[in-house]
This record gives C-alpha cells, structure tokens and sequence, in this order.
C-alpha cells in the first residue's frame, strides 16, 4: 500500500516535515520508503500495490496510550448510592475495588472492545492496560487479548496482583501473569500485536511476602513490571508508617524497579525517589486527567525530565483521547509552577518522543516514527495547515490545531483499522448496544 499526497509529520532522526508526501507499507506491516510526492503517475513500479490518495490531509505516527484500565469502560455514567467520594480512598473502595470484584468474562470483553474502538477513532494505535477482575482472574487475560485482535490494535496486557482480596486471589493473580507471560511472544519478537508485563497494584495493598514471591516468579520471565506508584499520598503516608521508607524504596529494594518497570503516576516522590528512578531506569508515565479527576495532586513532570527520568503518558483509563492527556499535561505544568513557560516541551517529549522510546525498551515495538523500517502505526488526521507549518512549530500546531482535528484513518502495522472515519474491523454499534445492555447487568449486581 502507498499513502500519496500527504502532509507528513515523521517523527524521524531529522525530525522532517514534508509538504507533499509518500509513504510505501510493505506487506509485513513495515514501512518501506517515505519520500516527497513525485506524482501518481511515477507509481507505475507499484501498479499491484493499493494507492490511497490522502488529499492533502495530515498523517502522523499513531498515538501510544503507555498506562490504562480497559476494564473502567463500562463504569461510565455509573450512579454511586450515598454520599459522593471524598478521597482517594474513598474513591477506590467505592467504585473501583467495587466494580472490578463484579466483572465477568462477558464484562471484561465488552468494557475492552469499546474502550480499544474509542482509542482507535481517537488516533491511538497501542496501549498498555492493567487489568483486574479478581473473581474473574483465570483466562482474562486472554479476553482482552481477544478485543485487541479483533479490533486490530497493538497492546501491553497484565492482571493486577494485590493482597487486598485475600491470600487465594492473589496467587490467582500471580498463576495468571506468569501463565500469560509464558504464552506470549517476548522482547524479541518486535512483529507480535500483544506483549504482555507482570502486573502489580500499589504498594499500600501489596505485602513483603507477595512482591518477593512476584519478582522470583518473573526472574525466569523477564517481563517488565507494570504498577502504580505513589499516586496519593495514602500510598506514601503507608509505606512510611509500615516500612520507614517512602513506595520507591521500598519497591527499589524488593527487586521491582529496573529499565523494564513501569511506574504509573509518581506524584508524591521526592527528590531522593527520583534519584532512585532514574539510577534504575524506571519508566514513570504520567496521567494527568486522572490525576486532576481525584484530586491526588499534580506530577511534576517538570522535575522528572530535568533530571532524566523516563517519564511518558497514560491515561489511567479517563479518557481514549490522547491528545486530551498531551493539553492537560501541558497545562496543569503551566498551573502548578506558575510559569507560562512550562509545560508545552515536557508533554511533547513525554507522549511524542518517550512513550516510543519506552515501547522499543520494553516491547521491541519499533513505533511513533516514520521511516524506513519502523513498523507502519499511521494516523490520517484532518487537518490542513492554515499557517505554515515546520518542525520547530509543531507544538503549536498540535496543541491549536492538530489535536483538535478529526480522525480520518487509523493503520496499525499496515492494516487499516479506521478508514474514512469508521472503525472497519467490526460493528462499532452492535458491540455498543451489547455494551450497554452488559453494563446495565453490571450495575444491578453492584
């Protein structure tokens, strides 16, 4: 397939923009030239290969969503009886803990079919979920993979180990992990859809027992761990009444932080935990809209990247829409120093630059480039520039224009999976009105 007739924003080592492009996707998925536009007819070498003409719109690498809940979908709307959370605490007991202890496989499918539909319209090609359903633990992980296969896109998956449900649920979580590590395709196979990470909670919901029993379990695995870390201060305020020593260290000296770990939010880390993260080359991602929605404080994304913390973006499940997160990361650096100066560089780097970064570290996903050999994850947006539009501009342009653009076409390793503004790999609606009425079950057993 060849993609003519393009803005193109690469994202390359030269950091080229081109006016008029050409993008070759060779068969495996792969993307075989990028070059200027010479003309339809100058393709005749190509005459067996579909040519989409993209009319002038934008195409981009598709987005990476590196930290999200699949299984938060069909929450959505949800009335919670009594008064309204007033915590984080609250918020977890009262909706989450509630909801994840209710889910059925039939749930678990559903909540991550149209959760992965709405991030393919909204431009994103891979994600990296953390899953719970601990009294739908055996074989979860393989209905969310099902949902990323069928809807087309690539995904990081692992099921939440935590002791918050008892001993028997945890090792449940463990047995599920390490039997889902062991199927799927390791670092090395850069070409496979899904990976998988060993998924831990939260330091406040996790024994000494339990993550040492984790980390000898994935010593023969070699996974990467997928946890969250110091998100409210509940998480902090835990570790140093119980262990004298702030979630990083803690996490640090049980053997669970290195290069491969990711460390969803990192609010609450000082500058000691910084240290350690990036001594360690932990993958911080950020969640801004999460953050601000209950109200456990601002990550100072700032801080992490001037001291070389790999710090990319997720969206904790909020929202499908990335560009959504990239905004409010900006704004909320811009909020918190008080300065107008902060903000728009570190939400460029962390979704644009390291969250592919951290997909090569961890996955051996080559993605969030154009160019030859890096796998084919395009975005097609509609957008055509009204000023002129050049590399050292393109932060203006995203955060004025391009996110705000609408989604004409999605291609994950060089399939189409939203053409011409339609999810075209299954029936957007019917999986939705089957949504609903699983949500409404849902619901009453809560």
């Amino acid at each position: 397939m060849i993609i003519r007739n393009a803005c193109i924003l690469c994202f390359d080592s030269a950091d080229r923009v081109i006016d008029c492009g050409a993008v070759r996707v060779r068969r495996d998925g792969s993307i075989g030239w990028v070059r200027r536009d010479r003309g339809a007819q100058n393709l005749s070498a190509h005459s067996q290969e579909e040519i989409v003409d993209a009319q002038g719109k934008l195409l981009m690498p598709a987005l990476i969503n590196c930290h999200t809940h699949l299984y938060s979908t069909l929450a959505r709307g949800i009335a919670l009886p009594g008064r309204a959370p007033r915590n984080f605490s609250e918020i977890l007991k009262k909706l989450w803990w509630r909801l994840d202890s209710a889910l059925d496989q039939e749930d678990i499918y559903y909540s991550a079919m149209v959760g992965l539909i709405e991030s393919a319209k909204a431009g994103v090609g891979t994600l990296v979920d953390h899953h719970s359903s601990p009294n739908a633990c055996p074989g979860s992980l393989d209905t969310v993979e099902r949902a990323f296969r069928e809807v087309g896109l690539r995904g990081a998956l692992c099921f939440e180990t935590s002791d918050r449900n008892g001993p028997t649920r945890a090792q449940e979580a463990i047995a599920e992990n390490i039997r889902f590590l062991e199927r799927i395709p390791g670092r090395r196979d850069g070409n496979a859809m899904v990976k998988g990470n060993f998924g831990l909670h939260a330091s406040f919901t996790l024994t000494d027992a339990t993550l040492r029993q984790c980390v000898e379990a994935n010593q023969t695995l070699g996974a990467g761990f997928h946890i969250h870390i110091a998100e409210d201060r509940c998480d902090v305020q835990h570790a140093r009444a119980r262990f004298g020593k702030s979630p990083v260290r803690r996490l640090c000296d049980v053997g669970v932080l290195n290069e491969r770990t990711l460390a969803a939010h990192c609010v609450h880390v000082s500058a000691a935990d910084m240290t350690c993260l990036v001594r360690r080359g932990v993958n911080v991602i950020h969640n801004p809209q999460s953050n601000c929605n209950n109200a456990v404080g601002a990550t100072n994304l700032t801080g992490l990247l001037r001291r070389s913390v790999m710090a990319g973006l997720g969206s904790d499940g909020y929202s499908p829409r990335m560009w959504e997160e990239f905004i409010t990361a900006s704004h909320v650096q811009k909020l918190s120093t008080r300065d107008p100066r902060a903000g728009n560089s570190e939400a460029y780097a962390a979704a644009l630059l390291n969250n592919r970064t951290i997909a090569k570290k961890i996955w051996g996903w080559d993605i969030g480039r154009i160019e030859r050999g890096a796998r084919a994850d395009l975005m097609l947006v509609d957008y055509y520039p009204p000023t002129p539009l050049m590399a050292k501009n393109l932060l203006g342009h995203i955060l004025f224009g391009i996110a705000h653009a609408p989604l004409d076409s999605l291609v994950v390793n060089g399939r189409f999976v939203v053409r011409d503004y339609r999810c075209v790999t299954i029936d957007e609606r019917a999986i939705c009105e089957k949504a609903r009425a699983q949500a409404q079950k849902l619901w009453e057993r809560l």
